[in-house]
């Protein structure tokens, strides 16, 4: 599963880093990094900084340590086993959050968005991806992601784009916002 991750969404997990376009010396995390393709992106843009991956799965996150250590980024990387809702990282430490078609999974959506709210410095970049295929069945594409826009503005991330967009793997909601 860890290469289907990594070669399927790796333009996915492309695009999140440039969205975030960390500066040399910004921190990033990226929830559920899975087999650490977006780690190693934004670790090679911030390479002056702090690039933390988190994934609930230990495989996933020794597929991400194991990438790391091939791309040479391990010296400023650090991949943990952690989920959404109880993130190991001190408040307001964050310059960017990176979500890559996990947020529908997080056991408690509304706990997770506040941990990543929490973590973000003020000014600091949130982007969330997600196909539409992979969002619940039960609830239209369009209304979670009005949902999930509410979601984020009631805990004052200001929305700066929001769209669908086509990647090689099928369509995906791109949201970017940023924290007041």
């Amino acid at each position: 599963m860890a290469t289907v991750m990594a070669t399927g969404n790796a333009d996915m997990e492309n695009a999140a880093v440039d969205l975030v376009n960390p500066r040399p010396d910004a921190n990033v995390v990226m929830i559920g990094c899975g087999p650490g393709v977006g780690v190693v992106a934004a670790a090679r843009r911030a390479s002056n900084g702090m690039v933390v991956g988190l994934d609930p799965s230990a495989v996933m996150v020794e597929r991400s340590r194991a990438r790391c250590r091939r791309a040479r980024v391990e010296h400023f990387t650090r991949v943990e086993r952690a989920e959404a809702e109880l993130l190991p990282l001190p408040d307001q430490s964050q310059d960017a959050f990176v979500s890559v078609n996990n947020i529908q999974l997080w056991s408690d959506r509304s706990v997770g968005l506040d941990e990543c709210v929490r973590v973000l410095v003020p000014g600091g970049v949130l982007v969330v991806l997600l196909h539409t295929w992979a969002m619940p069945d039960a609830v239209p594409a369009e209304e979670w992601i009005a949902e999930l826009t509410a979601d984020l503005s009631a805990r004052g991330v200001i929305l700066e784009s929001s769209q669908i967009q086509r990647f090689r793997s099928g369509p995906a909601m791109v949201l970017v916002g940023r924290l007041a």
